[in-house]
């Protein structure tokens, strides 16, 4: 990717653009440590606007949670996967979804700026044309078509817990497709576990967990991802229907 552009209040701390370094990729670096993936963002930290924004944390290639949700996506995409980013911020995984080989990325945010910036870092990576851009009041459980191949979720697990996230994201996601959820310590596992267990079978060798590297003290403490494969019998969807309205 050609850059990334982040909300403010990101890690561009004491002002002006920086560049994000440690992680596990780097600036202009591949996904994971010797993985042989394209080359994924560039992460330039810059401000874009004048207020903060609740999602700044989440697009920036210093965090964890990013991290994890890349690495994963560089193994996952095998070429023409509807992928669906709920929670986009910046819209950093859909951009890397779709240079990974995706044929369609949708992305959802609550938050309009979100949306602004992910839309011009869609645009500056020349991928703009296989996205979508959905405020999450447009998306409805069921409401994607076709539905999405690969589901990624980098959201706090209070939001991914609610039942109407629950159904937001199985009923959008095909059946036997993968959701990916992070933006969680490894002692809230349990939680969505319970939360998303009747409708998805757990990948657990997917699982995985990340602490920050050098340049991302912000972000303290160690994160965990999560893998499941949707199931999606009759009388399972029938559930999720009612669960959506409970």
């Amino acid at each position: 990717l050609k850059g990334i552009l982040f909300l403010p209040g990101g890690p561009s701390r004491g002002g002006g653009g920086r560049r994000c370094r440690g992680a596990a990729w780097q600036c202009g670096g591949r996904v994971g440590q010797g993985d042989p993936s394209p080359v994924l963002p560039h992460t330039l930290c810059e401000e874009t606007f004048a207020s903060p924004s609740p999602s700044a944390r989440w697009g920036t290639g210093c965090h964890p949670t990013t991290r994890l949700c890349l690495e994963w996506l560089s193994d996952a995409i095998q070429g023409g996967e509807h992928v669906l980013d709920f929670g986009c911020g910046s819209g950093v995984l859909a951009a890397g979804a779709l240079a990974l080989g995706a044929s369609k990325a949708t992305a959802v945010d609550v938050d309009a700026e979100a949306l602004v910036v992910a839309a011009a870092n869609l645009e500056l990576n020349g991928v703009e044309q296989r996205a979508e851009l959905l405020h999450v009041r447009e998306v409805v459980p069921g409401g994607l078509v076709p539905p999405a191949d690969v589901v990624v979720a980098n959201i706090l697990v209070g939001q991914l817990v609610r039942p109407s996230m629950v159904c937001s994201l199985c009923a959008n996601l095909a059946p036997g497709g993968l959701l990916c959820l992070s933006g969680v310590r490894p002692h809230e596992i349990g939680s969505l576990k319970e939360a998303y267990g009747t409708w998805v079978e757990w990948e657990d060798w997917m699982y995985a967990e990340a602490d920050p590297g050098v340049g991302g003290e912000a972000y303290w403490g160690t994160w965990a991802r999560l893998v499941g494969r949707r199931v999606a019998t009759p009388e399972q969807t029938a559930m999720l229907s009612e669960h959506a309205v409970s």
